[in-house]
């Protein structure tokens, strides 16, 4: 991160002066007494107005906190953090929502004291600063378990790039304009170091960053552009022993004509350096909330057969402010939750879902003979390590029955563009997917015409396989249930007018079975805040969008409240909206500000 800069604006103040004598006359007396009575006056309305101004609300003074982005954007399990905000951030202190973490506002503007636990089980947490008139939108804030540094300027070159003296840390930087951020290395031949950024996918920075290693010449020996989306990782085993650089550039994340290194304050990243074990995935990538057990996990520099224990992401910590997976797309069961798998000693750490079925504990194997049986519902984690393999499952199914089956690679950070074929017990070709959705995700519904053993390949589009070509396969029955959205995760509430907050509902029922009305409505509101329950029918408008009138007449509140569905028909079933994606990631909880009346 480039050094900070001061602007001092010099201020020349001149005064002069001048002697004049007057020769005072009665008329001029009076008008000097009236002058001063005028004054007096002036200054006691000047006073009872700043005295009113103190006695207001404090929120009527300013708007609600925005921040655009977090620096360092990120720590270390077990230590503590100087947070600086960037965004607007006046009167200062503000309040803090961070569950998971300890945040204390400093005495400097935008300056944050995070506390991180030890045992923070979460590779991410959410913090939104709010006062009285609002809040900001929530930045995620992620958690590693090595050293943390920040970068140093200059480094833009081979010949001054920072040296890093042991090589398992996160460096936290900033490209501030076209800058090219280097760090030096000492490797010993065969060591493999592990080098990964976050930036786009993880944080939002506006950049399309690419990773080098180089020799001290500035000789490129490996190169990495987009592997996790838009952000570079590598892996790189040195030949001979000496010193390596990793510099990192970037372009910006939304193409221009413009070809050139790009940056600004908002180019923040956070580069992991190590040639200790990093965590990419794990196997299986589902498990049961029932027993959810251990994960093998696999990546670099790992021991083989290396197991680590699966727990609900943030354990009892976040257990009020629950992070879960997108629901749209991968047509998932809102029943499941995140779990994770990490070490103190191992940096990444793999998200596993957590599932209110069983699933199968095993890996997928290419088999064509006696393939794996799918008993729906399930999940199974595969990988297409062999050129043009093709993964085959048996899928029994029953007349009239729905399926639903998803190929996930998107979400797990694989590089691999699934296809879904359905084979009837006849041999006929029933469903062939082959488009992926936006997820990156190949989606299969199909309704069952006839009893029988049906068969499920998976197999990939560019015919791409390896190590790390890994996809998860859930299979389900299409169930009567359904999905309500909010249209925002945050919104103000005043006394002089209603607000107005839009919920999408999506309805999901197997063939012949209708959703009935469901009933919405705000709950777990404050004091004084009325918001009447709004009816969703089966046809009609209300049936994809309704609106819920959110009125105070009560204190001032900043809080988190939910917006809850029930349906009676076909049978009871009861859903938490979820908050619009971020980072593949939703909540179930809403923020709202109740401005209380003057």
């Amino acid at each position: 991160m480039n050094g900070s800069r001061s602007v001092r604006v010099r201020e020349d103040h001149t005064h002069s002066r001048r002697q004049r004598g007057f020769r005072r006359t009665l008329a001029d007396r009076s008008d000097g007494w009236l002058r001063n009575v005028r004054i007096a006056m002036a200054y006691l309305i000047s006073s009872f107005a700043i005295a009113s101004v103190m006695l207001s609300p404090v929120g009527s003074l300013a708007g609600p906190p925005t921040v655009s982005h977090l620096f360092p954007s990120g720590g270390q399990r077990g230590t503590n953090v100087v947070v600086t905000c960037t965004g607007t951030l006046d009167p200062w202190p503000v309040s803090v929502r961070a569950p998971g973490v300890d945040v204390v506002p400093g005495k400097e503007a935008g300056k944050l004291e995070i506390s991180i636990p030890s045992d923070l089980a979460a590779n991410r947490v959410w913090i939104r600063l709010y006062n009285a008139e609002g809040a900001s939108a929530a930045l995620p804030f992620l958690i590693g378990s090595l050293k943390e540094i920040n970068d140093q300027e200059p480094n833009n070159s081979p010949r001054n790039a920072q040296a890093i003296a042991e090589p398992n840390v996160t460096i936290n930087g900033i490209l501030d304009g076209a800058d090219v951020d280097g760090f030096a290395v000492s490797l010993m031949a065969g060591q493999t170091l592990v080098a990964d950024v976050d930036g786009n996918n993880n944080l939002g920075s506006p950049m399309d960053a690419i990773l080098q290693i180089a020799l001290p010449d500035g000789t490129v020996v490996a190169e990495n552009h987009d592997d996790v989306e838009l952000d570079p990782r590598l892996a790189f085993t040195a030949e001979t022993s000496g010193t390596y650089v990793a510099r990192l550039f970037a372009f910006p994340s939304a193409p221009d004509t413009t070809i050139a290194f790009r940056g600004g304050a908002n180019y923040i990243y956070r580069l992991t350096l190590t040639t200790g074990p990093f965590i990419t995935h794990a196997v299986p990538m589902a498990a049961s909330q029932a027993a959810s057990g251990d994960v093998e996990v696999v990546g670099w520099n790992i021991p083989p057969n290396t197991r680590l224990p699966v727990v609900p992401l943030g354990g009892t910590r976040m257990v009020d402010s629950s992070e879960f997976e997108t629901l749209a797309d991968l047509r998932n069961t809102a029943d499941a939750r995140v779990g994770l798998a990490f070490a103190p000693n191992f940096a990444g750490a793999a998200r596993i879902r957590l599932t209110p079925h069983a699933v199968v504990p095993v890996m997928a194997q290419s088999d064509a003979t006696t393939p794996l049986v799918l008993t729906p519902p399930t999940a199974v984690t595969g990988r297409l390590r062999q050129a043009l393999q093709q993964d085959k499952f048996r899928l029994p199914l029953k007349k009239g029955q729905q399926v639903v089956v998803s190929a996930e690679t998107r979400s797990i950070e694989s590089p691999l563009q699934p296809v879904l074929r359905l084979t009837d017990p006849a041999g006929t070709v029933a469903v062939n997917v082959d488009d992926p959705a936006p997820a990156r995700a190949a989606i299969l519904n199909y309704v069952a015409p006839n009893d029988g053993d049906y068969q499920l390949t998976v197999h990939d589009r560019f015919r791409q396989f390896g190590d790390r070509c890994f996809y998860r396969l859930t299979v389900r029955l299409e169930e009567p249930d359904f999905e309500l959205s909010a249209a925002a995760d945050a919104f103000v509430v005043g006394p002089d007018k209603p607000t107005e907050l839009v919920v999408n509902v999506q309805r999901r029922a197997p063939p012949g079975v209708t959703i009935g009305p469901i009933t919405i409505e705000a709950v777990e509101l404050p004091p004084g805040v009325t918001a009447p329950a709004v009816v969703s029918e089966p046809t009609g408008d209300s049936a994809a969008k309704v609106t819920l009138t959110f009125s105070t007449t009560g204190p001032a509140y900043s809080g988190r409240i939910r917006i809850q569905g029930t349906a009676k028909q076909p049978q009871e079933i009861t859903r938490l909206a979820r908050t619009p994606p971020q980072f593949g990631a939703c909540f179930d909880e809403l923020w709202l500000t109740a401005i209380a009346k003057p």
